[in-house]
């Protein structure tokens, strides 16, 4: 997506898509760390090993929200074993 888009197209179906998803991983990280401002910083810095790397905000750009969620509810629910 352009860096202009949500400026010029806000309603664009691709950038409503990224906002909601976002959304969602931001209100599950923000449940377990206590703190929106930590979790955004989380969600957009922090590299995740089980995937290659990449930040759950890369990951939410390419589509793959629903397994950056799982991801962190999986934390949420603690370790098991």
């Amino acid at each position: 997506m352009h860096r202009n888009t949500p400026t010029a197209r806000p309603q664009a179906p691709q950038l409503q898509k990224y906002l909601q998803d976002m959304v969602r991983a931001l209100a599950m990280a923000t449940q377990m760390t206590g703190d929106d401002k930590r979790a955004a910083f989380l969600l957009r810095n922090e590299p995740l090993a089980a995937f290659g790397y990449k930040t759950a905000d890369t990951l939410i750009q390419d589509g793959r929200a629903d397994a950056v969620i799982a991801y962190l509810e999986s934390f949420a629910g603690g370790a098991a074993g």
